[in-house]
């Protein structure tokens, strides 16, 4: 079993190692090309197999670039679930959630590169019933994901911890600074664990601020 795998199991569900590894590979020839200019070659290349074997699992680009996403979206739910019941208040929540968020990025950044990239495929639209399915799955995650944030913002505009505002409009300017990460990030060589919570901790007080809230 992969460590992408352990570390992240309910995003793959019960999927086999087998196709967890071209979901990797998948990962990395997306986030270095893009949707339009990968191909399965480059992500055979990367695996170091024959093509056979991602048909096998795969029909098409599209459907291995999508599921690519979902795996992508599957992971920050999970990471901001499981913070948002760390502190004691719902601007420590927020923090929380933000730095369970970051934290996927940098651990994943193909997987989180791609799920930004992802964007530009919902103006064209999928094409398959398969496809269908899968970006509703997406877009009911991503739904979730910001809802997850702005009722947490909301709570902390109740407690009186950040000033009032347009809670859709702020959702996404700071899920925007979080989400901009995966376009700057690059990991550097010998760099730290502390290094990576010294990162995360910097962004996230930055989106707090972002809010108006008093942070150190």
């Amino acid at each position: 079993m992969s460590d992408l795998m352990r570390a992240h199991s309910a995003a793959f569900g019960d999927m086999d190692d087998s196709k967890i590894d071209i979901l990797n590979a998948a990962a990395e020839a997306f986030m270095r090309k893009g949707f339009a200019a990968a191909s399965i070659d480059d992500v055979a290349d990367i695996l170091g197999c024959t093509k056979g074997r991602i048909y096998h699992h795969y029909r098409s680009k599209a459907d291995l670039f999508f599921d690519v996403h979902l795996c992508g979206m599957a992971m920050d739910i999970g990471a901001v679930r499981e913070a948002m019941s760390e502190g004691h208040d719902p601007l420590e929540q927020l923090y929380h959630m933000a730095v369970g968020h970051l934290t996927v990025i940098i651990s994943n950044i193909a997987y989180q590169r791609v799920a930004v990239q992802g964007l530009e495929m919902h103006l064209t639209g999928a094409t398959t019933p398969k496809q269908m399915k899968t970006l509703k799955q997406i877009l009911l995650l991503r739904d979730e994901y910001e809802g997850l944030f702005a009722s947490k913002i909301e709570e902390a505009m109740a407690a009186g911890q950040v000033p009032q505002q347009n809670t859709r409009l702020t959702v996404k300017a700071f899920l925007g600074s979080l989400n901009w990460t995966t376009i700057w990030y690059r990991e550097r060589r010998n760099q730290s664990k502390e290094d990576r919570r010294k990162l995360v901790d910097e962004v996230a007080t930055f989106a707090l601020r972002g809010l108006g809230a008093r942070v150190r």
